[in-house]
């Protein structure tokens, strides 16, 4: 316990210099009156910042590319690979989506019905049942029309964000040259880099096989059992499986309350071979792809899905443990680079972490 409190203490130290400085900017800031504009001009910059995250998330792809074809054709083929797979997406599941909802609005008016004609009988206050009713087709309507607002208050923000993150890895060389000089002693952020976008890459890839193994498999079982907008439900299993403990059953959760709304019968045995399929995944196929699984921390996946959700909203909090992931890998990348100066591989991220761990332990105790 005496170990741990040594160690926040050396932490906060290390932080109480930046605090304060903080908070004395924003002290003058306020006692001027500029706090608004300070917050204005932050707010204005933010889709260039998202552009520089955007552009970092690209470039393992770009470097991997880069190894066959020119910096600026492997950048270009990456932006626009990137766009037309979201084109080709957006293409194939707006229609879905569009029937999926004409869907719910004519589900759901039925299910008022039958709660008022449930509740009829113990209500004396029948208006009150009719006030309820259209107060929530009204409040519904208002939602759907705010939800499109913020669709392309988000579109715009995006569009500028992938415009820039474009820019800003066309002239990626400029930047490092940059670091080069304000840091010449460089190597180790070098390695780090290296080695990150080395392993992102890998798992990246190995990723999206992952998913394609569950969206192709489950499409299969959807169409033999003839589900409606059977590749949305696929792509939503998927999805729903990237999240660990909970991820695979609320995957379940959804099929099996589509089949609820789609079938007289339950689908008793595609519930049961979709789950199969799910074991098949997580026990063989997962390990088998990454020859190490990713062992992502609780909390990590946890505090993500609140930036994912900040930063990119509901598709941010869909690929929230895609982030997790990479925080885990950059973190991992980073103590390699401080124990060895070559780039390392898959495995060297878990092996190197232990001895680095152990370094940062003697570092503190010598301070």
């Amino acid at each position: 316990m005496k170990e741990k409190l040594r160690v926040l203490r050396a932490y906060c130290k290390q932080s109480l210099p930046i605090l304060l400085s903080v908070l004395i900017f924003v002290v003058i800031m306020q006692y001027l009156s500029l706090m608004d504009y300070a917050l204005s001009i932050v707010k204005a910059m933010l889709p260039f910042v998202m552009g520089a995250i955007l552009a970092f998330l690209f470039q393992p792809l770009v470097d991997r590319l880069h190894h066959k074809y020119s910096y600026k054709a492997s950048v270009r083929i990456v932006y626009l690979g990137v766009l037309c797979i979201l084109i080709v997406l957006l293409l194939i599941l707006l229609p879905i989506l569009y029937q999926q909802i004409i869907d719910l609005m004519i589900y759901v008016p039925n299910v008022v019905s039958t709660m008022q004609n449930w509740l009829q009988p113990y209500i004396k206050d029948t208006d009150m049942l009719l006030k309820f009713s259209q107060t929530y087709i009204t409040e519904g309507s208002n939602a759907v029309i705010k939800m499109l607002q913020n669709t392309l208050q988000t579109f715009t923000f995006y569009a500028i964000a992938y415009i820039t993150a474009f820019f800003i890895s066309s002239d990626i060389a400029f930047f490092k040259r940059v670091c080069k000089k304000i840091a010449p002693s460089i190597q180790t952020f070098e390695t780090f880099y290296l080695t990150m976008s080395n392993i992102v890459y890998q798992y990246i890839k190995g990723t999206c096989i992952d998913l394609l193994f569950i969206s192709i498999t489950t499409s299969i079982v959807l169409v033999i059992f003839r589900f409606p907008n059977w590749l949305m439900y696929a792509v939503l299993l998927a999805l729903f499986n990237l999240f660990p403990y909970i991820g695979a059953t609320i995957g379940l959760v959804v099929i099996g309350f589509a089949g609820l709304i789609h079938f007289e019968q339950f689908p008793w045995i595609a519930f049961g071979t979709i789950w199969l399929l799910q074991q098949l995944e997580a026990n063989f196929i997962q390990p088998m792809i990454f020859n190490k699984t990713m062992n992502v921390r609780p909390l990590l996946n946890f505090v993500f899905l609140f930036i994912g959700e900040a930063l990119f909203g509901i598709p941010g909090v869909i690929f929230s443990p895609i982030l997790a992931a990479i925080a885990q890998i950059a973190f991992r990348s980073w103590l390699h680079a401080r124990v060895k100066h070559t780039v390392g591989d898959w495995n060297d991220i878990w092996v190197d972490f232990d001895v680095a761990m152990e370094q940062e332990k003697k570092m503190y105790d010598a301070s």
